[in-house]
């Protein structure tokens, strides 16, 4: 795959070196083409012939390897969630025991996690939500257990942070039918 997108760049690239990119039938979905057309009432004679070209072109394909890498990043979210779900059962979770888990400062996860739009009170708030309502659908587990496997200190804050997610308390929520 790699080989056939190094050879259809070396061909656009050929083809803006003998200016040929006007005619090409590919012009519209080209990152050369639309930046050329994007372009063309700019005087040609500041640069070099076919080097605004291949720059634009460049400049477009290093965009999409960024878009590219942003949805990797984006991933990230879930590898803290991934690390955060076991460590409400044992207590205390705060950022610095994420960030240590993680293999990486404080800092660096909050900005991680800025780059994506969210927070870790967001991420750790949206958790402890999905995993109420789950262990709550099971009728083997008791609110108080719970709240203590969500790292609430105690059921009542667990009801208030319920009530707040869901409109009902924990108790209506599991006696409501399914």
């Amino acid at each position: 795959m790699i080989s056939g997108i190094k050879e259809m760049i070396a061909r656009c690239i050929e083809r803006m070196r003998g200016g040929a990119c006007a005619t090409c039938d590919n012009r519209s979905v080209c990152p050369a083409g639309r930046w050329q057309q994007a372009f063309s009432p700019l005087p040609r004679n500041l640069e070099p012939r076919g080097a605004s070209t291949l720059f634009g072109f460049l400049g477009q394909l290093a965009e999409a390897f960024g878009e590219r890498q942003q949805k990797q990043k984006r991933c990230f979210k879930r590898e803290v969630e991934n690390a955060l779900e076991p460590m409400l059962a044992e207590g205390e979770v705060g950022i610095d025991r994420v960030a240590r888990a993680l293999g990486m400062s404080r800092q660096t996860l909050y900005r991680r996690l800025k780059v994506e739009g969210t927070t870790f009170e967001e991420i750790l708030e949206a958790k402890r939500r999905q995993l109420a309502i789950r262990y709550l659908g099971m009728d083997r587990i008791s609110v108080k257990a719970a709240a203590y496997r969500l790292g609430f200190s105690e059921s009542a804050a667990f009801s208030r942070a319920f009530k707040r997610w869901t409109g009902i308390s924990p108790t209506d929520f599991r006696s409501a039918p399914a």
